[in-house]
């Protein structure tokens, strides 16, 4: 499918962007959906904080690798100042989350309570966005966990129909208290542009009709990035948040400045 950016889409300025998240941010997984979505500069500073393998943060759920808690803290060292090497304002800059994954497999495997340990969880993520907030970033880009239930290392590691049923649970819970906690966000800061991306609907979509986007099945893995729906055995191929990226939704603005966002949208 032959995808084109709008001359809207073009960036006049140099803009700033930094990233947030795990190995979905920290291995280009982000990158990709946000420029097939249609970030587009030739001046782009970007600068990716995420670390694979990271929770919101590791006092409430660790795997032993660093949180998003000390990436805030690396952009509040290197960044917050504005310093002479990313000079950066609240028109050109957007600062973007995707986070969950490895906190709803932590949150699964330990057996924890989902609403008691989401609202722990978002209550931190909150505290988290307020900081950069308060350092003057206004536009916020969010990504929701995808379904990772479905994801060859949850089957490995699991076999019982109660427990996928229980780490599906985990993740409904992540993604309703982070959609809840994002309208709080936003009601509560009318001079902030939030937006807000569904990659669950989206991937869940793929995977319930994987030849629909000419991949071989739901299940199978190839580090091809063509065959295969799985480039690995939790993260889904780059190639569904690029040339094969087809959703239904309208177009995505954050307002103010240059910066646009474009779905891409399914052909008739």
């Amino acid at each position: 499918m032959q995808t084109t950016i709008p001359p809207s889409c073009q960036q006049r300025t140099r803009q700033y962007w930094f990233a947030f998240g795990d190995s979905w941010s920290a291995t280009g997984f982000q990158y990709q959906l946000y420029t097939t979505l249609g970030i587009k500069s030739d001046g782009k500073y970007y600068s990716p904080l995420a670390i694979a393998g990271a929770t919101i943060d590791n006092s409430l759920a660790t795997w032993g690798f660093g949180d998003m808690t000390s990436q805030i803290d690396a952009f509040q060292l290197y960044y917050a100042s504005r310093p002479a090497s990313a000079p950066w304002t609240a028109d050109n800059t957007v600062a973007s989350f995707w986070i969950g994954v490895n906190d709803v497999y932590y949150g699964f495997a330990h057996n924890d309570d989902p609403s008691v340990f989401v609202s722990r969880l978002m209550n931190r993520y909150r505290s988290l966005i307020e900081q950069i907030y308060s350092n003057g970033i206004r536009k916020f880009l969010f990504v929701n966990c995808p379904p990772s239930t479905r994801s060859p290392q949850v089957h490995e590691e699991n076999d019982l129909p109660e427990q996928f049923q229980r780490h599906a649970e985990m993740a409904t819970a992540y993604n309703e208290g982070l959609n809840s906690m994002l309208f709080q966000f936003r009601d509560e800061h009318k001079d902030a542009t939030v937006v807000f991306y569904d990659s669950f609907q989206y991937m869940t979509r793929v995977l319930d009709d994987p030849a629909e986007y000419s991949y071989q099945d739901a299940t199978c893995m190839n580090t091809d990035r063509s065959s295969c729906v799985w480039w690995n055995n939790l993260h889904l191929v780059g190639n569904i948040t690029t040339t094969k990226l087809r959703i239904w939704c309208p177009f995505l603005r954050l307002s103010g400045g240059d910066i646009t966002l474009q779905c891409i949208q399914r052909k008739p």
